[in-house]
């Protein structure tokens, strides 16, 4: 509910959002608002632009205005997305939910990561910003916020095909609490040879180690149990190393690790 001293700008079009972003300090931009607790004294909605709301599909990706819904993602049909995204989307809150959260919003949500980032960054999105004058692509892994001036214009997701596509959410349903957490893993096999592997997990913590994907990148498969202990082993080393130091709730750790172990298994 806006207060009777807030104020909430409409964008039509882009130019009308640099305008703003140029002119108004500490302002807000918003889609759906379905993950905002609270509304600056100074808002700019951005849902009545074009370009924000479109969805484009290349060859080797797609390409989402950060406006468009979950409900439209869904509707694009199961077959035509990357798996892991699709079975992320679907799993985020109930249908009227879905109806007003946007992707952008998702992405950009502040605090601990939302449900989408996981599989994102294992897809290996890469974010389009602009400002009046400039254009920018920063893939996600090293995206940590909209810099002032700037807007989010495009999500891009490269389509590949993955043998193995796995994505779990922890924690409760239709909520994001420090309980909350996604798991992305992707696999690739080519004659019994693992040839390609992202194992990504995020919620108030990050864990993705190109170190131990790029290990694990030539293997021979199926994987032995033996070789499964050893790798969820290390993989608790590597998880207890990059989280030193940030705080999270203890069982999140073995719920990544029981994740992982069955994704192991699956290429056994």
């Amino acid at each position: 509910m806006v207060r009777n001293n807030q104020t909430v700008l409409i964008a039509n079009t882009l130019a009308d959002v640099f305008y703003h972003v140029n002119s108004v300090r500490d302002l807000q931009i918003v889609g759906g608002c379905t993950a905002v607790e609270s509304i600056n004294d100074t808002s700019l909605t951005v849902r009545n632009i074009k370009e924000l709301l479109s969805i484009e599909k290349k060859e080797r990706f797609f390409e989402f205005g950060p406006a468009v819904t979950l409900a439209d993602i869904l509707n694009l049909g199961k077959t035509k997305l990357p798996l892991i995204f699709y079975d992320a989307v679907s799993s985020i809150a109930t249908p009227f939910i879905r109806n007003l959260a946007t992707l952008g919003g998702n992405i950009c949500a502040e605090g601990q990561k939302h449900t989408l980032y996981a599989p994102l960054l294992a897809l290996d999105a890469r974010l389009e910003i602009r400002s009046k004058d400039e254009t920018k692509f920063i893939s996600l892994n090293n995206f940590s916020g909209i810099q002032r001036g700037f807007v989010l214009t495009k999500i891009r997701i490269p389509v590949e095909d993955w043998s193995i596509e796995i994505f779990k959410r922890v924690g409760p349903s239709n909520l994001i609490t420090p309980l909350s957490a996604s798991f992305a893993f992707l696999a690739d096999m080519q004659k019994d040879i693992l040839s390609n592997i992202k194992i990504v997990f995020a919620g108030t913590i990050i864990f993705k180690s190109h170190e131990l994907e790029n290990k694990l990148i030539g293997t021979r498969l199926p994987l032995s149990s033996k070789t499964i202990d050893s790798l969820v082993n290390e993989s608790e080393e590597e998880f207890v190393r990059q989280t030193e130091g940030f705080p999270y709730e203890p069982i999140l750790k073995a719920q990544f690790l029981n994740m992982l172990r069955y994704s192991f298994e699956q290429l056994s």
